[in-house]
C-alpha cells in the first residue's frame, strides 16, 4: 500500500456538517430548546453549516470549571477547549449532558436492560436480550481494567463531566428535562458502568447485529436445498458490488476452503439438522435500514443499537492531491438524533466528531490531517451452536456432560401506572448465551467479539490522533467490531478497511446454518488481522465507496446478517459508485462538485433504478399493451423521487417501479412468499420504491424477458385498480414524509423523504 508524499502546509481546507433536526434534545419547564430543530431547514434544503476545527461561527461561551471553556456556535454545537486531554473529555461529558440528559437516561436504560421500568411492558423483550446476551457488572469492570490507562482516564473524565451537569440541574430546576417528571424517573448520577454498557451495545450491535441461522433453517426447509443455495449462496452473488477493487487483492473469510469442501459441508449440515426442531421464537438479524417513506413511528422509540445503514465515499483529485470525504450514517430520522456533535480542542490536537451520547468515542470525524467515517460492516462474526440437553441446565460437549452457568434476573416494567416485576433465568454454555430452546435442545450463540467490545473504543480514540492513513491502519488492527472504515488524509491518500474479529470456522460445517455444539464444529481461532479486507490508494482508481456492500472479492456473506448483500449488481452501492466515479473522472473543480452534487443525486434517486436501465430497455423492446405502458413509464423516469408537481405528487415512475418490482417477485416465487422464507425473500413491495427486497432483485436477475413482461402487465392491472385509471399519467403518489422517532419528549415536524444520513459530514483536505 503506497502512500502519497505530504504536501506543504497540508490542512483541512473545508469542513461542513448537518445534524437534523438539531443539536439539542432539551424540553423543560420553559419549553423546547431553540436548537432542537434549527438544522432541519438546512437538511431539507441540502445545505450545510460550516464546522471548521475549533467550532463554527456565532454563539456564546461558558467556563464550567478551570481549564475548560465551552463555546457554542449559532446552531448550539459545542466547541470544548481545555488545557488537557482529560479536561477536554470532561467538557464533552458536560456539554452532552446539557444537550441530551433525557436521552442519556433512556440510552443507559436500554443498554442495561431497564427500559421497561419507564416505557412499559412492550420494552421487556429488549430488556431480556440486553441482560441475556451481554455482561454482568463484574465482567464489565474486568473489561474496563484491560483498557489502556489513557482510555480509562478519558472515560472517567467524561462520566465526571456528565455528573457535573447533573449537579447543576439539581440546583437549577428550570434545567431539568421534562422526561424525568413525565416518565416518573428519578435523577441519578451517571456511572462508569452506564458508559461501558452503552459502549458495549454500540460495538456489538450496530456493525453486524445477531445471527440469522434459525430463519435460514426455516427457509431451507421451505425452499429445499437447491433453491436455498441459489438464493443464499455460500460464495456470494454474481455481479456483487465490492469496495476493494479486484486488482487490489482478494480477501477470503474462509482461507483455503475448496468448493468440494463447501458442498460436503452443506450436505453434512443438512443431514445433521434433519431432526433438530425450530424454536417458536428466535432472534434474527435485519437489513441495514434506509428510509422508505413507510415508517409510522409512535410513542418513544430508543434507537441506540441495532444494525444500521450508512454511506460514505472518498475521492482524490489528481491535479493537486486534494481529497474529498463524505460520511452519512443512516440511523433514521429521530428527535433528538442518536448522534450528538462535538468539537474538542486540547494541547494534543483538534477533533470534530459526531457520536452517541454516553460514550467518549469518535466513531467518525476529522482532525488536522485526517477525516474518517463508518458504515455497518454486516459480516458474519458469530455462530449459533445447538446444545444437546441432559435435563434442563446440563448439556453434552466433547463427550462430557457439563453444567450451564445460570443466573436469575429481576425485571421491572410499567403497567397501568404501576411498577410490576417479573423474573427470567439466563444461562450460558461454553459457546455463549442460550438464546432459545426447543425440545431437548438449547441454542447458544458464540461471538468472536465476546469480552472485547471496549477495545474498539480505544482504537477509535487512536484514530483521532492519526496524522495520516498509516496511523489509521495501525489503529484499526486493534478494533474488534465489524464496522467499515473509510478515511482520507491531507497528503492525498484514501483508504478503506473492513476490520474486526472473524472466526476461522471448521470447514466441515456450513456457516449459514446452526452448528452442532458437541465439539465437532469448533472454531480454529480467529482470522489474522492483516487478512481483513483493506486497501489504501487502490491502483488505477482515485475513489472509494461503501454503503454496507460486500467489502472485497472472496469475502463470504456467511449466514447473511443483512440480506442486502445478496442483491448482487442491484445493491444500492452500485448507484453511488456510478455517481462517485463520474465525479472523480471530471475536473472536481470545487468542494461542491466533489461532495454536494453526489449527495444531491444519491439522496433523490431510487437506488436500483439506474442499475435496471438496460434490463428495462430490453424487456420494453417488443412489449405491447398494458405491459408496454408500464415499461415506457419506467424508462421515461430517471429515478428521481424528490421532484414533484404542484399537488406534491411524484413522477408516475415511482409508483410504477414499486408495483413492477413487487409483481416480478410474485412472478418469481408464486402468488405469495413461500412459508418460512419471509426473512430471506421478504414481502413483495415492502421496501417501497427507493429500495428493493431480496426477492425483487432475484426476480430482476433471473426472470426471462417474457416473464418480466407478464410482471409488467400484472403491475399495470394493480396500478389501474389503485388509481382508478389505466392512464400512466394518473399513477402519481404523494411524496412521502418521514415522521421523527421520538427519543424523549422533544418533537420535530415531518420532513420530505430523502435518502440521507442522520448526520452528514463533508471534508476537503489538502494544501
Amino acid at each position: 500500500m503506497l502512500l502519497a508524499a505530504g504536501p506543504a502546509a497540508a490542512r483541512v481546507v473545508s469542513a461542513e456538517t448537518v445534524l437534523p433536526p438539531g443539536q439539542s434534545g432539551f424540553t423543560g419547564p420553559g419549553g423546547q430548546s431553540p436548537h432542537a430543530t434549527d438544522q432541519l431547514p438546512l437538511f431539507e434544503g441540502l445545505t450545510f453549516k460550516p464546522e471548521p476545527l475549533g467550532g463554527g461561527p456565532g454563539g456564546g461561551s461558558e467556563t464550567p470549571r478551570a481549564g475548560v471553556t465551552i463555546r457554542r456556535d449559532a446552531f448550539g454545537t459545542p466547541a470544548i477547549s481545555a488545557t488537557s486531554e482529560d479536561l477536554g473529555w470532561w467538557g464533552a461529558g458536560y456539554a452532552v449532558a446539557q444537550d441530551r440528559l433525557g436521552e442519556l437516561e433512556l440510552f443507559r436504560r436500554q443498554a442495561a436492560g431497564t427500559l421497561a421500568e419507564v416505557l412499559g411492558k412492550s420494552s421487556l423483550a429488549g430488556d431480556f436480550v440486553a441482560r441475556r446476551d451481554y455482561y454482568t457488572n463484574a465482567e464489565l469492570r474486568r473489561m474496563f481494567r484491560r483498557l489502556p490507562a489513557a482510555m480509562r482516564a478519558r472515560t472517567q473524565a467524561y462520566v465526571d463531566g456528565v455528573n457535573a451537569w447533573i449537579a447543576h440541574v439539581r440546583r437549577t430546576p428550570a434545567d431539568m428535562p421534562n422526561e424525568f417528571s413525565v416518565l416518573n424517573v428519578p435523577l441519578r448520577n451517571w456511572t462508569l458502568l452506564d458508559s461501558l454498557w452503552i459502549g458495549v451495545l454500540l460495538a456489538r450491535t450496530i456493525p453486524s447485529g445477531d445471527g440469522n441461522e434459525l430463519p435460514n433453517l426455516a427457509a431451507l426447509r421451505s425452499l429445499g436445498p437447491k433453491r436455498f443455495d441459489q438464493y443464499l449462496p455460500v460464495r456470494g452473488v454474481p455481479g456483487e458490488v465490492r469496495t476493494v477493487p479486484p486488482n487490489a487483492g482478494t480477501f477470503s473469510s474462509r482461507p483455503g476452503r475448496t468448493r468440494k469442501e463447501e458442498r460436503a459441508a452443506y450436505a453434512r449440515s443438512r443431514r445433521w439438522l434433519r431432526h433438530i426442531p425450530l424454536p417458536k421464537t428466535s432472534s434474527s438479524a435485519s437489513a441495514a435500514r434506509v428510509p422508505t417513506g413507510l415508517e409510522t413511528p409512535s410513542g418513544i422509540h430508543v434507537g441506540l443499537g441495532g444494525v444500521q445503514g450508512s454511506f460514505m465515499w472518498a475521492i482524490r483529485r489528481p491535479s493537486d492531491g486534494h481529497t474529498f470525504f463524505f460520511n452519512g450514517p443512516q440511523l433514521g430520522y429521530q428527535s433528538p438524533s442518536t448522534f450528538v456533535e462535538l468539537d474538542v480542542h486540547t494541547p494534543g490536537g483538534d477533533l470534530h466528531t459526531a457520536t452517541a451520547p454516553g460514550v467518549p468515542v469518535n466513531s467518525n470525524g476529522y482532525n488536522q490531517h485526517v477525516a474518517w467515517g463508518v458504515t455497518s460492516g454486516l459480516s458474519d462474526d458469530d455462530d449459533l451452536f445447538v446444545e444437546k440437553l441432559v435435563g434442563r441446565e446440563r448439556y453434552r460437549f466433547r463427550g462430557r456432560v457439563r453444567r450451564m452457568s445460570c443466573r436469575n434476573e429481576r425485571f421491572g416494567y410499567r403497567d397501568s401506572g404501576k411498577l410490576k416485576f417479573t423474573k427470567r433465568r439466563f444461562c450460558r454454555t461454553v459457546h455463549g448465551p442460550v438464546q432459545a430452546r426447543a425440545g431437548r435442545y438449547a441454542f447458544a450463540r458464540r461471538y468472536a467479539i465476546w469480552g472485547r467490545e471496549l477495545d474498539t473504543l480505544a482504537a477509535l480514540a487512536q484514530i483521532a490522533d492519526a496524522s495520516n492513513l498509516h496511523d489509521v491502519d495501525r489503529a484499526l488492527l486493534k478494533t474488534t467490531w465489524t464496522e467499515n472504515i473509510l478515511a482520507a488524509d491531507d497528503q492525498g491518500n484514501i483508504g478503506f478497511w473492513h476490520p474486526g474479529l472473524y472466526p476461522l470456522r471448521n470447514v466441515r460445517w456450513d456457516e449459514r446454518l446452526p452448528l452442532p455444539g458437541d465439539g465437532r464444529a469448533e472454531w480454529n481461532g480467529l482470522l489474522p488481522r492483516k487478512r481483513d479486507p483493506h486497501v489504501i490508494n487502490p491502483p488505477g482508481r482515485n475513489w472509494l465507496v461503501n454503503w454496507n456492500n460486500v467489502p472485497a472479492k472472496g469475502w463470504s456473506s456467511g449466514d447473511a446478517p443483512a440480506r442486502e448483500q445478496l442483491r448482487g449488481p442491484y445493491h444500492r452501492a452500485a448507484m453511488m459508485q456510478g455517481f462517485v466515479s463520474q465525479a472523480a473522472g471530471g475536473p472536481l473543480a470545487s468542494f461542491e462538485s466533489g461532495t454536494i452534487d453526489i449527495l444531491r443525486k444519491t439522496s433523490s434517486t431510487a437506488t436500483q433504478r439506474p442499475t435496471a436501465q438496460r434490463l428495462l430497455a430490453r424487456v420494453a423492446n417488443g412489449a405491447t399493451g398494458p405491459a408496454a405502458d408500464v415499461l415506457r413509464t419506467l424508462l421515461a423516469w430517471d429515478g428521481n423521487f424528490t421532484r414533484t408537481d404542484a399537488a406534491g405528487t411524484m413522477d408516475p415512475g415511482a409508483a410504477t417501479w414499486q408495483a413492477f418490482k413487487a409483481a416480478a417477485e410474485v412472478e418469481m416465487f408464486g402468488r405469495r412468499v413461500p412459508r418460512g422464507t419471509d426473512s430471506l425473500i421478504e414481502t413483495p413491495g415492502s421496501e417501497g420504491f427507493i429500495e428493493a427486497t431480496l426477492g425483487e432483485t432475484i426476480a430482476l436477475r433471473k426472470l426471462s424477458v417474457a416473464k418480466l413482461r407478464i410482471a409488467a402487465a400484472n403491475a399495470a392491472a394493480e396500478l389501474t385498480k389503485t388509481y382508478g385509471s389505466a392512464d400512466p399519467a394518473t399513477w402519481r403518489m404523494k411524496r412521502p414524509f418521514l415522521t421523527a422517532e421520538t427519543q424523549g419528549l422533544a418533537t420535530a415536524p415531518p420532513t420530505p423523504l430523502q435518502n440521507r444520513g442522520s448526520y452528514e459530514m463533508a471534508v476537503e483536505l489538502g494544501r
